[in-house]
């Protein structure tokens, strides 16, 4: 596999081994390996994490990134509330939820946590297109990323976050409400 037939079969920005053993299926895996080692060494490439790889850094979205990095997941708490306004504090990392294992990625991109949610509670996100690819990327909904804060981080009282709520729906906050465990509904009442 040369260079030019990776770019040609490879449109998305960012990559995996699977996506390229899927446009290269007589190539094994180990001499994929050895030629995206080589890649990389000549700066044609950049490895994001073990398997993963984009050709551009500078098209990389780190929202986009963040679902791609771990999945299942979708960007939520801090992160998300900080998109919509809800709160002034810039968090130090891309935080997301996901129904699988707890999980921290250090990369040049950036810090990515992913924090646990059970599974029924995987639920209320959007998809929002990315700025600078076709892609698009998950994110919570306002209502779903303020309880979804409250669960991951044991939240104990609301007055202890500088929340602006002006732009949450109330209606779709209760039903969202619902579904979550009891101690959260206690935090959570407005």
């Amino acid at each position: 596999m040369r260079f030019e037939e990776l770019r040609r079969n490879i449109k998305q920005n960012t990559f995996t081994i699977a996506d390229i053993a899927k446009n290269f299926p007589d190539s094994n895996n180990s001499a994929i390996r050895t030629q995206l080692f080589r890649f990389s060494k000549r700066n044609l490439i950049t490895p994001i994490k073990r398997g993963f790889y984009c050709f551009d850094p500078q098209l990389v979205d780190e929202f986009g990134l963040a679902n791609a990095l771990y999945q299942p997941s979708y960007i939520s708490l801090e992160t998300a509330l900080n998109y919509y306004g809800m709160i002034p504090d810039i968090s130090q990392e891309v935080t997301s939820v996901t129904p699988t294992t707890t999980k921290n990625f250090n990369n040049q991109f950036g810090r990515f946590g992913f924090y646990r949610i059970k599974s029924l509670l995987f639920w209320g996100y959007t998809k929002i297109k990315l700025a600078k690819s076709d892609g698009f990327f998950k994110i919570a909904q306002r209502e779903k990323a303020l309880l979804d804060l409250i669960y991951v981080r044991k939240i104990a009282k609301l007055a202890e976050l500088r929340l602006d709520t002006k732009n949450l729906n109330l209606k779709i906050y209760r039903k969202y409400l619902k579904k979550f465990p009891a101690w959260v509904k206690k935090v959570a009442i407005f």
